[in-house]
């Protein structure tokens, strides 16, 4: 019997949001028991570090303590990331090639990635970072300064959104993600743009209802409930709603991946066995170069960073005249 061909692993939106969630329904067990098989322990590990709500100090500042556990906690969360979004990202690859894995396979599967994976999220995460710093600080020097805040956030989407697919289905080294995750990302970046929106406003919404609803609950049955304990019972109740949210961007942009590099790049064409991945193919040279179109998209962010930059340092000035009565 010839096998069936694989369907083409091109997309439009809205069809790379019809296939996102048909993936994430074929393979929802495997998917969420693995969020929640890392999700839990850190989870425990992080409420074990800080258990409760950063507050002020008389001279407001953070106490050393809580600046431990706040650094602490950003380590959990930094290897949580990687723990769970590497295999979702190599689980929607094995789907879209119509392989379905437990979690064991999911694991075993990027095991010798795990290394090359964090250091490059690492090394990204520094780059882009120091990058934000420098436009942050050019802004509240010379606010103007602000219109360069367009190549930072083009950078920092083009660049963060296709960076676990680069990481764990390329054969790449960390200091190459930049500039490969950003070639790739530029290719359809306005489309990146809208699912980080759409998640974005999805997680916003939901998690207004669920600090709702939990504040709601708390009031009711306990109004005088310690606050720490109100914190832990809120940070409870988004950790098991985040098991179900948290799988929505890494397989949408896994999809997007094969979409960008079948247009571009001929992958389809390339892949000709069935057990053949990108992985075993040699990585395109991806220079950190700007054309027109590049430019364009990030005159309109500038645009965008700039009007909401001002309103933001606006905001802050105000706020800070107003305390400034206040102060002996």
């Amino acid at each position: 019997m010839q096998p069936q061909p694989r369907p083409p692993m091109t997309y439009s939106f809205q069809e790379l949001l019809s296939r996102t969630f048909q993936i994430y329904g074929q393979n929802f067990a495997t998917i969420v028991g693995l969020v929640a098989f890392v999700t839990i322990p850190f989870s425990l590990l992080s409420i074990i570090a800080s258990p409760q709500p950063a507050v002020l100090t008389a001279a407001g500042t953070v106490s050393e303590s809580a600046q431990t556990a706040s650094i602490l906690t950003s380590i959990l969360s930094l290897i949580q990331t990687v723990l769970i979004t590497a295999p979702l990202t190599y689980i929607t690859s094995e789907a879209i090639f119509g392989r379905k894995l437990t979690i064991g396979e999911a694991f075993s599967g990027v095991s010798n990635r795990f290394t090359t994976v964090g250091c490059g999220v690492l090394f990204v995460g520094i780059a882009l970072g120091l990058m934000l710093l420098a436009i942050v600080f050019l802004g509240l020097v010379f606010p103007p300064a602000l219109i360069l805040s367009g190549i930072v956030l083009y950078m920092v989407i083009t660049a963060s959104a296709l960076m676990f697919p680069v990481l764990t289905l390329e054969n790449i080294n960390p200091t190459s993600t930049i500039s490969r995750s950003w070639s790739l990302g530029k290719r359809r970046f306005w489309v990146i743009y809208g699912i980080g929106i759409l998640v974005g406003v999805i997680l916003f919404i939901i998690g207004l209802l669920l600090g709702n609803i939990v504040n709601g609950v708390i009031n009711a049955a306990a109004p005088n409930m310690n606050i720490n304990l109100q914190y832990l019972i809120v940070s409870i109740a988004s950790d098991i709603l985040g098991i179900f949210i948290m799988p929505i961007s890494p397989i949408a942009f896994t999809i997007l991946y094969y979409d960008i590099r079948s247009r571009t790049e001929n992958l389809d064409e390339q892949l000709t066995s069935p057990d053949v991945r990108p992985i075993d193919l040699p990585t395109p040279a991806s220079p950190l170069r700007f054309d027109g179109h590049d430019w364009r998209n990030i005159a309109i962010l500038s645009v965008m960073g700039l009007l909401i930059g001002m309103a933001v340092i606006q905001f802050v000035q105000q706020m800070a005249g107003g305390l400034m009565p206040a102060l002996p």
